[in-house]
């Protein structure tokens, strides 16, 4: 509950969410939740299927992975 700490997640959720998006695979977007910022992911088209779940988190995955770097 450190707020330096708090600060740096936030940010760091922010920057992931930015570089899913620029992919251009995906859209993602965002809330804050008792004030942190908490990464959405909205499924609403009938069409959507588990593989594109799938991939979603895999994009999330591999650009933690690569922020992280």
């Amino acid at each position: 509950d450190e707020p330096e700490v708090r600060a740096r997640l936030d940010a760091a959720n922010e920057r992931l969410m930015a570089a899913v998006n620029a992919t251009g695979e995906i859209f993602l977007s965002h809330t804050r939740l008792h004030d942190r910022f908490a990464i959405r992911v909205a499924i609403g088209n009938l069409r959507t299927e588990e593989r594109h779940v799938a991939r979603a988190w895999t994009l999330l995955q591999a650009e933690a992975v690569r922020l992280a770097a």
